[in-house]
């Protein structure tokens, strides 16, 4: 996980989200309910329903990261948005995925 992060396990994401920073970047992490034809197959999303599979709404990780200092409800930075399995790789992959954004963004 992120040096000087500990990112909370999967169950913390039941009930509430975190949002937090790390040397500049900013980060929010969520539980979010979409639905199938909603996720694109983009890398770090999470497979849908094929044909003939569920039409049930899919549990996500949703992470959205961008540069500091403000918070996201009044950054005018961009916000980037991903979304992973809502599991402990999923979680894993968030991290990674705050990691990349934090070197990208934070120079």
């Amino acid at each position: 996980m992120m040096d000087g992060i500990n990112l909370y396990s999967i169950d913390y994401y039941k009930k509430t989200v975190f949002k937090g920073s790390y040397k500049g970047l900013c980060f929010r992490i969520g539980k979010m309910e979409i639905e199938p034809d909603a996720i694109d197959g983009a890398p770090g999303d999470v497979d849908g329903a094929v044909d003939g599979g569920s039409a049930e709404p899919v549990t996500v990780l949703r992470v959205q990261a961008w540069k500091g200092p403000y918070i996201l409800e009044k950054t005018e930075e961009e916000v980037f948005t991903e979304q992973f399995e809502y599991s402990d790789e999923g979680l894993k992959a968030a991290n990674e995925w705050l990691e990349d954004k934090q070197r990208e963004l934070i120079v």
